[in-house]
């Protein structure tokens, strides 16, 4: 066994498990912590630390998966610079059809409410996915190191408490690391988890579906968009991919037939049937696989009761589900996104430990929902029961067209732009009592479009909080943005709070991690020029005059200024008038 080295974390990704689709074996899992465990990596860099990620993994994977990206999920790559290549290389989709008895139903894929850039779905092939993330990895020197795994751990009391033996599956060689922090991204049969003795609660129904990659021919009307297909002959799901492929998702009939008994054959054939009276021709499968539909979370994502948390469950390690809606991918990025600012603060001394804790409370119920929705969601996109004849043929279509009422009920949730931390059980949501409009704390802060004064250009929120991030060397940043409302009339307000924020302890120059924007709805720039205000104040001013001040009214500002503090996973912190600085006072000192 080698000498031990020193990292700042270790990432276990892969899958814990995997088969591969050959001429002996028709199954796969499709659960995986590939993209998750390169993500939280990348974050890792971008805030400093010094990390190895194994995989247990011979090769990445080349086809299938996950493939769905939400929206939500591309602002949160976009933030931290890994969203480009995606975009150019993916399918866009903006809407999704439904065709259910014939009938064929097609409305936008995000809510009309969302302010966002990003109003579509991204389809691409996960193992691009991947490839992307490792190659921003390769350019900061970091290998995925394969087929590699860590095979044991313990803890003390060292700087680097985290004792943990690699171990070289292939070559059969043990290395010693220590490390500050370990995550395990390693799938729905983690190790990791294994290790820390925590069981998963759920169940594994006995619907299966069959899934494949192809290029097809067809006169199916909406093949460029998401469509669900309900009908006489079979239900099935299909949406375009990159590079001109199509995902075809069918919903096996329920029998007494094994899952590993179902060929490749089986799925083409479903799949003709469902899409009947329309042809499909099938012209080559680049993948395939079939799975039982399941629900699962863990009991816990840490370890219980620990000062200072440093071993994390993300990802399909800690929830996984049926991929009837696209969840699981876009899931467990918004995990590792949740927890690695944390880390970060914590490791500078910026926030206390107890701040970790706040992952699991956040995004545990966040998964419960998940699977919540997966639930009936998946069982409703089934091929109903088609046994009993006698059965009323309008409850048989009441029946089926429940998923397309669950899909509206739950898009604004699904799309991840309804993902919320408002009722979580941690310090920072019970000292976020301030409310204005219908947001509240713990919910995603809208980007909103806005004018900048300095240049006179329009820019977005969430374009002008991505360059905080690029120039702070933390890449972690708060940002307090000031909705004064007429300018010209709260200028000494405005300048007041200022000045008492200046004060307070964790808003020092030697603590640049709080950023400031100052939003107005005065439109008139010698107003603006005429202002007494610091001039440094003045180069941070926004102005909100696109929309009918679209950003004052989203927030809930009618009169009285208002100060928002977003958090760095894009979430909003607290909200309160500027005669209520102690209020933020006290919530950034619960943790920070």
């Amino acid at each position: 066994m080698s000498d031990q080295t020193q990292v700042d974390v270790i990432i276990v990704g892969g899958m814990g498990k995997t088969k591969t689709p050959s001429a002996d074996d028709s199954t796969s899992d499709i659960p995986i912590g590939g993209p998750v465990g390169l993500l939280a990596a990348n974050l890792c860099i971008k805030s400093g630390f010094k990390v190895r990620i194994v995989d247990i993994e011979f090769e990445p994977q080349h086809w299938g998966r996950g493939d769905w990206v939400h929206g939500r999920t591309l602002e949160i790559l976009n933030h931290s610079g890994l969203a480009d290549d995606l975009l150019q290389t993916g399918a866009k989709v903006d809407s999704f059809s439904m065709h259910h008895q014939g009938k064929r139903t097609c409305e936008p894929f995000v809510p009309e409410a969302v302010v966002t850039k990003y109003k579509h779905l991204l389809c691409v092939g996960q193992h691009i996915t991947e490839s992307t993330f490792q190659h921003t990895l390769a350019d900061e020197d970091v290998q995925v190191e394969r087929p590699v795994t860590v095979s044991e751990f313990e803890m003390d009391d060292d700087p680097y408490p985290i004792r943990a033996t690699l171990h070289n599956v292939s070559s059969d060689e043990k290395t010693v690391v220590r490390a500050k922090y370990l995550l395990g991204c390693d799938g729905a049969h983690s190790d990791i988890r294994r290790q820390l003795g925590i069981q998963s609660e759920g169940q594994t129904t006995c619907m299966n579906s069959g899934v494949l990659d192809a290029l097809i021919k067809t006169n199916f009307p909406d093949k460029k968009s998401v469509s669900f297909i309900q009908g006489s002959f079979g239900s099935a799901c299909l949406f375009p991919r990159e590079n001109n492929l199509t995902r075809v998702m069918v919903h096996m009939p329920q029998t007494d037939v094994d899952r590993n008994q179902i060929q490749l054959e089986d799925i083409q054939t479903e799949a003709r049937r469902a899409l009947l009276p329309f042809r499909v021709d099938i012209m080559a499968v680049l993948w395939w696989t079939v799975y039982s539909v399941g629900q699962h979370v863990a009991q816990r994502y840490q370890i219980e009761g620990e000062e200072h948390p440093r071993v994390f469950l993300c990802g399909d390690a800690c929830h996984s589900q049926s991929p009837t809606l696209g969840q699981g991918l876009n899931t467990g990025l918004g995990d590792v996104f949740n927890l690695i600012w944390k880390i970060a603060f914590v490791e500078a001394g910026l926030a206390k430990p107890n701040l970790l804790s706040t992952y699991e409370a956040e995004r545990r119920p966040v998964a419960q929902k998940v699977i919540a929705i997966d639930s009936v969601v998946a069982k409703a996109a089934q091929e109903p029961d088609e046994e009993d004849e006698d059965e009323d043929e309008n409850v048989k279509e009441d029946e089926k067209s429940a998923l397309l009422d669950m899909i509206r009920t739950h898009q604004h949730f699904t799309t991840g732009f309804g993902v919320t931390y408002r009722d979580s059980d941690t310090s920072l949501s019970r000292l976020s009592t301030t409310t204005t409009g219908a947001l509240r704390p713990g919910d995603r802060a809208p980007d909103y479009k806005v004018v900048q004064f300095c240049d006179n250009q329009k820019t977005r929120l969430y374009d002008l909080w991505q360059e905080s991030a690029k120039r702070h060397t933390m890449f972690w940043c708060f940002h307090l943005i000031i909705l004064a409302g007429d300018l010209h009339e709260h200028a000494t307000q405005v300048q007041s709070f200022c000045q008492e924020l200046k004060k307070k302890p964790w808003c020092s120059e030697r603590k640049p991690w709080l950023q400031l924007q100052l939003i107005t709805t005065t439109i008139q720039r010698q107003a603006l020029e005429a202002c007494e205000l610091e001039e440094s104040l003045k180069q941070t001013i926004l102005i909100d005059k696109i929309n009918n001040a679209q950003c004052h009214h989203g927030y809930g500002v009618k009169q009285q200024p208002t100060a928002v503090l977003v958090r760095p996973d894009l979430h909003i912190g607290w909200i309160g008038t500027l005669d209520n600085l102690d209020s933020l006072d006290t919530w950034l000192s619960a943790a920070f």
